[in-house]
């Protein structure tokens, strides 16, 4: 076991992540290039700036801290003081696309790298599900790629899906929130056999199709009754949306997270991006649209 390093420095980038993808709720998800970029060093007092400036998060509700903390705990081991500053971070906040799983990684990856790297890559992942409560954002955003996850109190397994790039995620983000606590709230506490059997199958399904690369049948094989038809009410014009994306093209489409953004699937499209643009210029809400690559890489500390 290596000992503690002193006089650190160093870089940690995280990707944001998009989970829930249509049938794959609360199992499947994907790294996408949002980042989450710090710069990291040995200090005399536990600090955390933005750009050099003072952060705009009370330190008790900085997920980043909390992280290093509970990893500091599992690891019966305490780091010594540091300062983390925020050089980049375009994750949209609050928008089921891995905000928080990125801080969350990005803490217990900083924790580690101050005891000496300790825990290997499986059991950072483990701790961040342990911390996080579900795999299908943290796993990705550790790992990259696309990554199918499966976990208890005990185990955690997982297996990547999409190992290329050809596959853009044309990323729609309203101006209005969405927590994950009110987008679980509406889900029903049981569901009927027929909806279970749905998503079941249908999952096995995609799984193939990503692995294959075969996206012929993707808008059926995404068509989840488990958790997105109950969260169109809260995103407004969603349904509107997704049949605007169908009319221009697109491979299929799904609420991430918990929304409120919504992503359609499609090849790299100029002519689709500019038309769904014009589609949501002419809606009651802002909405912003990007064209988004899988990340392959995940985290990384350098």
């Amino acid at each position: 076991m290596k000992g503690i390093d002193m006089g650190l420095k160093f870089r940690v980038k995280v990707p944001g992540t998009s989970a829930n993808i249509g049938v794959g709720y609360d199992c499947l998800g994907v790294a996408l290039d949002y980042f989450l970029e710090l710069e990291v060093e040995e200090s005399d007092k536990i600090e955390f700036l933005e750009n050099g400036e003072p952060f705009s998060v009370p330190i008790e509700e900085n997920l980043i801290f909390e992280a290093i903390k509970y990893t500091e705990k599992h690891l019966v081991k305490n780091i010594p003081s540091y300062k983390v500053n925020v050089v980049k971070n375009d994750i949209p906040i609050s928008r089921g696309l891995g905000s928080s799983s990125s801080a969350i990684v990005a803490g217990i990856m900083i924790a580690n790298k101050f005891a000496g790297n300790v825990l290997d890559i499986n059991e950072v992942a483990k701790l961040a599900v342990e911390m996080e409560g579900h795999p299908d954002n943290v796993v990705p955003a550790i790992f990259g790629g696309m990554v199918l996850t499966a976990h208890d109190k005990e185990n955690l397994v997982y297996s990547s899906l999409i190992n290329s790039d050809d596959l853009c995620f044309y990323v729609m983000i309203p101006d209005f929130k969405l927590s994950t606590e009110k987008a679980r709230s509406v889900l029903p506490k049981t569901y009927l056999v027929s909806d279970a059997i749905n998503n079941i199958s249908k999952l096995g399904l995609l799984v193939d199709a990503f692995n294959k690369g075969k996206y012929d049948n993707l808008r059926f094989l995404l068509g989840d009754k488990i958790h997105q038809p109950y969260r169109f009410a809260l995103i407004n014009d969603s349904e509107k949306i997704f049949e605007a994306s169908k009319k221009h093209g697109a491979l299929g489409e799904y609420i991430s997270g918990a929304g409120p953004t919504l992503i359609s699937l499609n090849y790299d499209n100029d002519e689709f991006l500019k038309n769904m643009k014009k589609e949501l210029a002419e809606l009651s809400d802002n909405w912003t649209i990007e064209k988004k690559k899988i990340n392959l890489k995940g985290a990384e500390v350098y």
